[in-house]
C-alpha cells in the first residue's frame, strides 16, 4: 500500500469507520482482511508494522457520510443558538432528527460507534451519539413514535447549553479546575434556559438539558435530585451520556472497550443510573453484538452466538468449533471487540 497519510495518528483517525478496499499484508502476513472497518486499535496495529494507506484503498460507508453530515448541521444549529440564544428547532427537526432516525435503523452498528468515538469536534459527535443511544433505549421500554422523536430530539440538545460555555474551557485537553468545573456544569442551566425560550420544545425536552447529569442517589448536579424527581427522559438520556462518553476517545484519554463500559454501567444500575434504563439499554447493545467476533480475557477470539436475557454481559461465544458460556465460565470474560 503507498503512504499517504504520512504514518500519522491524527491523519489516519479522520478515517476511523472507513472500510478497507483490500486485504492488508505485511511481510505476506496477513493484518486485515478487506472489508475490515477502520478503529483506533486496527490504525495503531498499522503503524506499528509501518504500513500506511491512501484514498484509493480506503471506502465511507453509508453510516459515515450520515454521520458527518448530521455533525456538520448540528455544528450550524448550534452556531445559531449561541448568536440567537434560541434552538433552530425547525431546522434541526427537518435536517438532522430525519438522520438520527436513519442512522438508529443501521445494522452497521460498530461502525457508528467507531465513527462517534472520535475526539475532533466532541461535542457535536456527542450529541448525536447520545441522541441514537436514547432512541434505542427509548425503542427497547416501548415508547410510541411521536416520544421516540420527542426523546430524540431532547438528547440531541442536551448538551445545548455548551454553546455559552467559554470555548477554552470546553476544548481543555487537560483537568478542569474547580472554577472551570463550576462553569462547565452551568451548561445544564444555561441549556434549559435556552429551550425553555424556544417556541415548539416541550417541558420534557428542556429538562432533559438541565437533568442528564444528575444520579438516581442525588450525588448529581445542579441540583442533587434524587430518582423520584427526576424525568423520565432524563434518565434515559443520562444512562446515553454516560455511555458515549465512557467509549469516546478524549485529548486526556482513551476511548473504553465498549464490553468494559458495559459491565461499569451494570454494576452501578443501582445507584447512579436508573436500573430499568441501563438494564435495557445495556442488554440491546448486546443483542447488536450477537455474530460479531471479540477477544476474550483467555487470548482466545470467538463469535457471540447468544445474549442470556438475565446475565446479558456474559454471553455465549463460540470459539473454533466450541462453545464458551460466559455465564458458567466465570473466569473468562470479554474484553472487546476483535
Amino acid at each position: 500500500m503507498s503512504i499517504e497519510s504520512q504514518g500519522s495518528n491524527h491523519s489516519l483517525s479522520a478515517h476511523i469507520g472507513y472500510r478497507l478496499k483490500q486485504n492488508v499484508y505485511s511481510k505476506d502476513i496477513l493484518l486485515l482482511p478487506a472489508c475490515s472497518i477502520l478503529t483506533a486499535r486496527n490504525i495503531e496495529l498499522l503503524l506499528a508494522n509501518h504500513v500506511h494507506i491512501c484514498d484509493e484503498d480506503i471506502e465511507p460507508t453509508q453510516a459515515v457520510h450520515m454521520v458527518d453530515q448530521a455533525v456538520e448541521e448540528l455544528k450550524a444549529a448550534f452556531v445559531l443558538a449561541r448568536c440567537t440564544l434560541q434552538v433552530p428547532i425547525a431546522r434541526i427537526r427537518s435536517s438532522i432528527t430525519p438522520l438520527i432516525v436513519d442512522l438508529n435503523d443501521s445494522p452497521d452498528i460498530r461502525t457508528l460507534f467507531y465513527r462517534m468515538e472520535q475526539s475532533d469536534e466532541y461535542t457535536y459527535r456527542h450529541s448525536i451519539g447520545v441522541a441514537l443511544l436514547s432512541r434505542l433505549i427509548g425503542k427497547e421500554l416501548g415508547l410510541k413514535h411521536a416520544q421516540l422523536n420527542e426523546l430524540t430530539e431532547a438528547a440531541l440538545l442536551h448538551d445545548i447549553g455548551k454553546v455559552m460555555i467559554p470555548e477554552e474551557i470546553i476544548n481543555k485537553p487537560g483537568r478542569l479546575t474547580d472554577m472551570e468545573m463550576r462553569e462547565m456544569q452551568q451548561h445544564t442551566i444555561y441549556g434549559y434556559e435556552m429551550l425553555k425560550r424556544t417556541p415548539e420544545i416541550s417541558s420534557a425536552q428542556a429538562m432533559a438539558a438541565l437533568q442528564h447529569h444528575e444520579r438516581e442517589d442525588g450525588k448529581g448536579y445542579p441540583f442533587k435530585l434524587r430518582s423520584e424527581e427526576i424525568d423520565f427522559y432524563s434518565k434515559i438520556v443520562a444512562a446515553a451520556d454516560v455511555f458515549h462518553a465512557m467509549v469516546s476517545k478524549r485529548p486526556y484519554k482513551n476511548p473504553a472497550p465498549v464490553y468494559r463500559v458495559l459491565k461499569e454501567m451494570t454494576e452501578h444500575a443501582y445507584g447512579m443510573l436508573d436500573p430499568r434504563v441501563t438494564l435495557k439499554f445495556v442488554k440491546r447493545i448486546m443483542d447488536m453484538m450477537i455474530g460479531n467476533q471479540v477477544l476474550l480475557s483467555n487470548g482466545c477470539s470467538g463469535k457471540v452466538i447468544m445474549i442470556h436475557p438475565q446475565h446479558p454481559i456474559r454471553p455465549l461465544i463460540q470459539v473454533n468449533g466450541h462453545y464458551i458460556d460466559l455465564d458458567k465460565e466465570r473466569a473468562i470474560e470479554m474484553i472487546d471487540w476483535a
